[in-house]
């Protein structure tokens, strides 16, 4: 049994340090673990620190243009469906790995734009748009982004600062 049998095995189990299994997962392209990571994300019903983890570990990730498409699209998920708003602050963090996955940008920027977000969420979607500033689509959003309110300042500033 591989060592990957072993810890999808083991993650199974009630008393298993799941969160330290994902993280030596984190890195694996194996189908089974890719499908648990997308997984893990997308259930609202798991542990927080656990869908964090896995989060955080995603900005790590050297995938292949597949696979980055699939992480990439199950993060705007996470950010457009869940409810918590800490899990959605990181969501919007790790999103700045997938500003060339369709749909990433205009996320991205809708949720700056929209008031009525955490405004936590609202500046960690700026900051992954921010993080990217020498792509030249990023930057045309940063320059959409100088009127909004609240944000529209680290935007210039971000701008002002190439």
């Amino acid at each position: 049994m591989s060592s990957i049998d072993e810890l999808l095995q083991e993650f199974t189990r009630e008393t298993a340090d799941r969160c330290w299994i994902a993280t030596v997962l984190a890195d694996s392209s194996d189908d089974r673990v890719v499908a648990l990571l997308i997984d893990l994300l997308l259930s609202a019903e798991e542990d927080d620190l656990l869908r964090i983890t896995v989060l955080k570990h995603l900005v790590l990730r050297e995938d292949s243009d597949q696979l980055h498409q699939r992480f990439g699209s199950a993060v705007i998920r996470v950010l457009q469906r869940d409810t918590d708003d800490l899990v959605r602050q990181h969501a919007a963090s790790a999103l700045g790995g997938y500003v060339n996955v369709e749909g990433v940008l205009d996320t991205l920027e809708s949720f700056v734009r929209n008031e009525s977000q955490d405004i936590d969420v609202r500046y960690n979607c700026l900051g992954a748009i921010q993080s990217n500033w020498r792509l030249s689509k990023c930057r045309e959003a940063l320059q959409r982004l100088v009127d909004v309110r609240e944000l529209g300042k680290s935007a210039q500033q971000t701008l002002d600062t190439q």
